[in-house]
């Protein structure tokens, strides 16, 4: 018992290691481009792997919602991506980050229904995976909305910045 935990120790060790080389050597699949996109443009990272984000659309967050802030406005985007490459895309490691206004405050992802459940599984090469990502957005804030897909660990974030209509 007492192998097997030194053993998943050092595992994850080695693997916060490397991921840590990456990190501090800005090593990674990065983004053909350091622009950021407008809402319905399609973004590619140079491995071919590609993310297209759709226009905002407010919506009214359910009772049972989790990540609402009363006074926050809910805003959703259906998020495509499309594996250009030879391997399959581990869609389960793909994260989503928000920022609004000028000062960049981070909003919190909504969790209501299926929103924010994400793209599940796995994406084949050559194929798409689509999902709504939603999050809780100030309304102060709509004015300048930054969204930023970064597909995995070894990814450098592609951002989309435009005002929510």
């Amino acid at each position: 018992m007492n192998g097997t935990r030194v053993t998943a120790a050092a595992r994850l060790s080695a693997v916060a290691v490397m991921s840590a080389g990456l990190l501090a050597t800005g090593a990674g699949l990065s983004a053909a481009s350091d622009e950021p996109g407008a809402w319905g443009d399609t973004m590619r990272w140079k491995d071919g792997l590609s993310a297209t984000v759709s226009k905002p659309a407010k919506f009214t967050p359910t009772a049972y919602a989790v990540g609402h802030e009363a006074g926050h406005q809910g805003v959703k985007w259906r998020i495509k991506v499309h594996n250009g490459t030879d391997e399959p895309f581990q869609a389960s490691l793909m994260s989503v980050y928000v920022k609004a206004g000028d000062d960049g405050d981070s909003c919190e992802e909504i969790f209501d229904g299926t929103l924010g459940s994400g793209i599940s599984g796995s994406v084949s090469p050559g194929s798409s995976g689509t999902a709504e990502f939603a999050f809780d957005v100030p309304r102060g804030g709509l004015g300048k909305v930054d969204l930023e897909v970064v597909p995995g660990f070894d990814y450098a974030g592609l951002h989309w910045v435009g005002k929510v209509p």
